[in-house]
């Protein structure tokens, strides 16, 4: 009777696994600001409101930081990662940022820039 219920075991522990990610996914979408950005644990000299990223639920996405810059383009997630496709600048590549945490009002993005460790911690507008 026990090796009946595997296949139903199986299946349920599934459903619970794409709930959670489907559940992320929804936490994710929204405009964040950022909050503060570190390097190396350091407080980076640039201001973190001035980074603004709009994730829309349709899998499109809009980015501004300093300098006037700007991307836009598709993303997804799979796992504590988030792929970008940056669609507006030309010769650009996918790029892949680790979600450390995710809450209903707090983002926090490792990234590695020129081989140094970066911290972006931003918060839901």
């Amino acid at each position: 009777m026990k090796q009946k219920q595997l296949p139903l075991i199986f299946l349920l522990l599934i459903i619970v696994a794409s709930a959670c990610k489907k559940y992320e996914e929804d936490l994710l979408s929204g405009t964040w600001s950022g909050s503060a950005i570190l390097e190396d644990q350091q407080p980076l000299g640039i201001e973190p409101s001035d980074i603004k990223l709009t994730l829309e639920p349709n899998g499109n996405y809009h980015y501004e930081s300093t300098l006037n810059y700007k991307e836009a383009g598709t993303y997804y997630m799979d796992q504590q990662y988030l792929y970008t496709m940056d669609t507006l600048n030309q010769a650009s590549t996918e790029k892949a940022v680790e979600i450390i945490m995710l809450t209903q009002d707090s983002l926090h993005i490792r990234m590695n820039e020129a081989g140094k460790e970066r911290l972006l911690k931003m918060v839901r507008q």
